[in-house]
């Protein structure tokens, strides 16, 4: 996966010069010791800065020349939010980090062609652990990095392989840094009495940050003031004062997202910073609020809703342009909706870039109806189902290839949302309106041409999956 690595493009939190130094002093400690901890495990609740100091840690760590490889998941990303060629990435990271075991990995994968569509201990054993033990007497302590392992899709392949990292391997040249949210199958998998005697565990909360999130707040608002003096010419005294960012500090309660959201909020233009700064005072602690706040500053009008709905259930990242498509909208009016959230999303630079969420705590908050209340997305997959075969009915000619990523993507994907769809149905009335298209789809020429192309792309075995799975839930 080309875009998993510390290396990536788009957004990487980092943390910000002098802020985080306990934490990250704790995990380069454990990096640079020889114990019988070979894993070290930074959990914590969403918000709290996680991938920001992983980031962090992987470029100091590369930078001694230490870290064997990275992967950080991230939902809704493709094949960054998959499992399923996270092992053989690690291993093309670890041919160049260390290039002793070049050989070893080609070798393997000439001799097995298969491996790739093999077990996770197998590939692991064998792209990894093998080739390493080759080279041991040479190599040094490495480090590798996966943050993010609650965002993988696969719940069951990451319990599993955080499983086969506390089995009893002996004398490997490379430790685990770990870093996730303590969900369920994650936190049971590091129960294991096999786990805890080889697990560093470090919980982000318990480290205090307040004073940390003062001084990122201080450097953001001075920048932001210098920046953008047009803004705030009117403002005789230095601004915000300092009792106000200590209560911005204290509401932020250890949530670097929220104080990094309320500088975006504040200075986005769209109203006077000091009435948002006193919005964002008065109201409930968390980030519920403030995307409350966010988004009742919207213009929610239909094509709002429809922009925001793509945004939050799209299986993979795709362009303005293409997203536009699928949509039937132009790129213009997918930007224009996509300003009135300005603060708690990254729009790029120009339509060829893709959006991306600043923390998938937004997601979270959208999909849970407790939480987002009138703002729930109800029947997203549903929506994107019905878009994307809209998309291939309408375009899809027989005899020809789809043209474009948007028409790649209602291909490889139209399936997996109506499966997401029918799942999330509470009555069979809704059903039979998304089925009406199906039937469409089933007697028009896009039929061949999507049937083409997923042999083309080698999807024929999950596609069939995703079919099958479809069929059996109609059934019930």
């Amino acid at each position: 996966v080309p875009d998993a690595g510390f290396t990536r493009g788009g957004i990487k939190h980092e943390c910000l010069q002098g802020t985080r130094e306990v934490v990250i002093s704790e995990i380069m400690n454990w990096a640079g010791e020889e114990n019988n901890q070979r894993i070290c495990w930074l959990s914590g609740p969403a918000g709290f800065g996680k991938s920001a100091i992983m980031q962090t840690v992987a470029e100091r760590l590369n930078g001694e020349g230490s870290l064997a490889a990275s992967f950080f998941f991230l939902r809704g990303a493709g094949a960054r939010s998959e499992f399923t060629r996270f092992i053989v990435t690690l291993a093309y990271h670890i041919s160049y980090s260390i290039p002793d075991s070049q050989p070893f990995i080609h070798d393997a994968l000439r001799m097995d062609p298969t491996l790739l569509s093999q077990s996770m201990k197998t590939q692991l054993q064998k792209l990894v652990i093998d080739p390493l033990g080759h080279i041991l007497p040479r190599a040094k302590q490495m480090i590798i990095v996966v943050d993010a392992l609650d965002e993988c899709d696969d719940h069951k392949s990451i319990a599993d392989f955080i499983g086969l990292l506390v089995q009893p391997y002996n004398d490997l040249p490379f430790q685990f840094l770990l870093a996730s949210r303590a969900e369920n199958h994650i936190a049971e998998a590091f129960a294991l009495d096999a786990a805890q005697s080889i697990t560093c565990f470090l919980k982000l909360e318990s480290f205090n940050s307040r004073q940390d999130i003062t001084v990122f707040l201080t450097s953001r608002f001075d920048t932001i003031c210098k920046q953008r003096p047009r803004l705030f010419q009117d403002m005789q005294e230095k601004w915000p004062s300092s009792d106000d960012l200590m209560a911005l500090a204290k509401k932020s309660d250890g949530l670097f997202i929220f104080a990094a959201t309320v500088v975006s909020f504040i200075t986005d233009g769209k109203g006077s910073p000091q009435e948002k700064l006193k919005q964002v005072l008065t109201s409930h602690v968390g980030l519920d609020p403030l995307y409350t706040q966010v988004l009742s500053n919207a213009n929610r009008d239909e094509a709002f809703s429809k922009v925001l709905t793509a945004i939050i259930y799209l299986r993979e990242e795709i362009s303005i342009t293409s997203l536009a498509k699928v949509l039937d909208m132009t790129p213009e009016a997918v930007v224009n909706r996509l300003t009135e959230i300005q603060s708690i999303i990254r729009i790029p630079a120009d339509n060829q870039g893709s959006v991306q969420l600043n923390h998938t705590s937004f997601r979270d908050f959208l999909l849970a109806k407790t939480q987002s209340k009138n703002y729930y997305l109800l029947l997203g997959d549903a929506s994107m189902a019905s878009w994307s075969l809209a998309l291939m009915v309408n375009s899809l000619k027989q005899d020809h290839w789809p043209k474009d990523k948007a028409e790649e993507y209602a291909c490889q994907q139209w399936c997996f949302h109506l499966e997401g769809a029918i799942r999330g149905y509470q009555s069979g009335e809704v059903a039979t309106g998304i089925l009406e298209i199906v039937q469409r789809f089933t007697r028009c020429e896009a039929l061949e041409v999507w049937i083409n192309t997923v042999i083309r792309d080698v999807k024929t075995n999950t596609t069939m999956e995703c079919l099958q799975e479809i069929k059996k839930l109609c059934q019930v």
